[in-house]
């Protein structure tokens, strides 16, 4: 090994020779790997062995199983222990109940015995031929066949191996699952024991994790649930109940003409002037920056938050389900600075959480907010007076009929009462302080510097100064395109 250490890095060489050195050094690593799951395979068999004569007392041995003595004695981890166990089962010929011996994984063995490939290869190609076990006996209900097929499988992923990269060999993976996959497989009872669920991956960039694996009928209720948001609005969307029978025509055509042969006809999307400035002049429409991936969560929050006001889900601890949140009341006021050191901000499941964000959901009547004093005592836990009525609540949906920022087309079902002036800053909970926005723009009116204005009982909101410095105002009018030359109003 010194000599390699030193022809690798002090003798002078071209690069076809280093080429060389590098795969003889690789193969040796590969042999290494092999002496490595050989041993393993031997340690485990004399464990068992001896747990079988009960020559080692489980009583006095400080190791709880066959790969908790192999990680410790080895100074691995379990992972690595597993992975060479995995490899060793898959390649090391046992005696078959007929005195014959027989390999679990022929294929891989041969490479393996050959330093073909390393351990942590061989174990994935084993693991993903082992994976596709319960599928293949779905679509292949002969036993030789399913033997057949699960043989190609592995001379394929082997063959990636040693002609390519990893990333072939995963990609061969993807192939054959695809296949099995569109072949109707569907999910055991073991699978789903094993694979199916939610499952929590940590916190990444301030954002929180999840992965899901889901069956059919799983999916296409997901699906289901975020496609409104998910999907774009048709174009003869009728947002104000108005234009049922009059198409709105291009330049060059009054407006509200009336148009009784063309009942029923589509609305084209670019002939709705959808933003206007404080005097009624069309202006163009701030652009959705919203990621795929984006508007699918926005679409499954919505579909969770409704399910929530329904009232109909399961009792918890005694009260419908509701989100939780602990704050305190200077915190709740005002923003932290940088030398507040102690404050109180939190919610029951998530643990500690922005003050923006509750800031932001103080607006809505499914959030409890428990507001602390000094003494962290309880001095408003769910206040009715932050909560618009539910009067309040048809007055602004007939006024605003969807979301209020320009351009927006999402519908008053997808919108949030909004206090214009926060309520955590004294905002009063009037129709003259409320506008409705969508989830997306909630939350760009709380994290951004974008601002609303009320003018006459109208929404209009402006531009953070980076994004325009003329702080034009500008109001929705895709729900409203019958009263855009009603709206001129003076600042």
């Amino acid at each position: 090994m010194a000599q390699l250490r030193i022809a690798a890095s002090r003798v002078d060489a071209t690069p076809t020779q280093l080429d060389q050195l590098g795969l003889s050094i690789e193969t040796l690593s590969h042999e290494a790997g092999r002496t490595q799951v050989t041993l393993a395979f031997r340690m485990e068999q004399e464990i068992n062995a001896l747990n079988a004569e009960k020559k080692l007392s489980t009583g006095r041995s400080p190791f709880r199983s066959v790969k908790d003595r192999l990680s410790q004695v080895l100074h691995i981890s379990p992972g690595e222990v597993q992975q060479r166990l995995n490899t060793a089962h898959g390649v090391m010929a046992v005696e078959a109940p007929n005195g014959d011996t027989e390999t679990a994984h022929p294929f891989v063995a041969t490479a393996f015995e050959d330093a073909a490939l390393p351990v942590a290869l061989a174990a994935k190609i084993i693991g993903t031929v082992v994976g596709l076990q319960a599928p293949i006996q779905q679509i292949s209900s002969d036993p030789v066949e399913a033997r057949v097929l699960s043989e190609r499988i592995e001379a394929s992923l082997v063959n990636a191996a040693l002609s390519s990269t990893p990333k072939a060999v995963e990609r061969e993976k993807r192939n054959w699952e695809n296949k099995i996959n569109a072949a109707g497989v569907q999910p055991t009872f073991e699978v789903k024991r094993d694979f199916q669920g939610a499952y929590y991956q940590g916190k990444h960039f301030g954002l929180h994790k999840w992965s899901f694996l889901m069956d059919a009928i799983q999916h296409e209720t997901f699906l289901t649930a975020i496609a409104p948001e998910a999907n774009p609005r048709s174009a003869n969307h009728d947002p104000a109940g108005e234009l049922s029978g009059n198409r709105r025509q291009g330049q060059g055509q009054g407006q509200g003409q009336e148009r009784g042969q063309g009942h029923g006809q589509e609305v084209e999307a670019d002939e709705i002037r959808v933003a206007l400035d404080q005097n009624g002049k069309e202006v163009e429409a701030p652009k959705d920056t919203r990621s795929l991936a984006q508007k699918r969560l926005d679409g499954a929050i919505h579909a969770l938050t409704v399910g929530l006001q329904t009232g109909k889900l399961s009792i918890n601890g005694g009260y419908q389900p509701q989100i939780v949140v602990n704050i305190d009341q200077k915190t709740l006021e005002a923003d932290l600075a940088a030398t507040d050191a102690n404050f109180r901000s939190d919610a029951v499941h998530s643990g500690p959480i922005n003050p923006r964000s509750i800031r932001q959901l103080a607006c809505n009547a499914e959030l409890l907010p428990v507001v602390l004093g000094g003494d962290s005592q309880a001095i408003d836990v769910g206040s009715r007076k932050r909560l618009f009525t539910a009067e309040q609540r048809k007055v602004i949906y007939a006024r605003d009929r969807g979301c209020t920022f320009p351009g927006c087309t999402s519908g008053v079902d997808r919108c949030e009462a909004h206090h214009v002036q926060q309520y955590s800053r004294g905002g009063p909970t009037t129709l003259e302080n409320a506008a409705m926005v969508c989830r997306h723009h909630h939350h760009l009116v709380h994290e951004t510097g974008w601002t609303i204005t009320m003018r006459n009982g109208v929404p209009f909101w402006s531009p953070p100064p980076e994004e325009s410095s003329s702080n034009q105002l500008m109001r929705n009018a895709y729900f409203h395109p019958e009263k855009a030359g009603q709206l001129q109003i003076t600042a």
